[in-house]
């Protein structure tokens, strides 16, 4: 990520682990992130809007639908390369997918987004503006997360200390409990942006999506 792309005096080595391994067990045990958006699986939108943001080194955990999923993206000629790193099926939780995301990372990278599969609405601007609520966050902060309206949103943003933490093993990353319990490293960012918590988690958000907004997530063939 080149650093006239957040501000004057930032030039980070950023990377994106995008979490992709789940079961998909209130959507009916499929997997979310192939919904697609006008014809496009949102696994493979969201690696893009990632590239342009200007992130060029993305894991990707897979899981549950690994197989389909990596083809899902490597079928577009117009996707950026990533890694892939399977997490197995009996072992899944979002704290260990977090993990292999980031033993995954080279040693170089300084910070890392974590972003979830199932955000539809998210576009390269609210990526990078994420990266510029990280470059002025408070410098005894190494942790960034968008807030609306009091609730905690995606994707995050931390840095190597934070990193390593999670490697070691401290604390129980993910599903929001890493924000409460290492409060003192975190900066909770206040912004309006909504598409930070529009995930889908079930058919019920996928129905409200369309009739709220009048976008319309449609299953691929397999899964419909």
């Amino acid at each position: 990520m080149r650093g006239d792309e957040l501000s004057e005096d930032s030039d980070l080595s950023v990377a994106a682990v995008v979490l992709a391994a789940g079961r998909g067990a209130r959507i009916g045990e499929r997997p979310k992130c192939l919904l697609e958006l006008n014809n496009e699986p949102l696994i493979r939108l969201q690696i893009r809007a990632l590239s342009a943001a200007g992130i060029s080194t993305i894991v990707v955990v897979l899981g549950h639908y690994g197989p389909r999923v990596a083809a899902a993206i490597d079928s577009s000629k117009n996707c950026p390369a990533v890694t892939y790193v399977m997490q197995a099926s009996k072992e899944h939780s979002q704290p260990g997918s977090i993990r292999l995301g980031l033993a995954a990372l080279p040693t170089t990278v300084e910070a890392v987004l974590v972003c979830p599969s199932d955000l539809p609405l998210l576009t390269v601007e609210d990526y990078q503006d994420v990266m510029r609520a990280f470059v002025h966050k408070p410098d005894n902060k190494g942790f960034v997360g968008p807030v609306v309206d009091n609730i905690p949103g995606n994707p995050v943003m931390f840095d190597k200390r934070v990193m390593t933490d999670i490697l070691a093993g401290h604390g129980q990353f993910g599903c929001g409990n890493w924000r409460s319990q290492q409060s003192a490293s975190v900066f909770h960012w206040a912004t309006s942006n909504r598409r930070y918590i529009t995930d889908i988690d079930s058919e019920d958000d996928r129905i409200r999506l369309a009739r709220d907004s009048g976008v319309e997530l449609h299953w691929p063939e397999e899964f419909a």
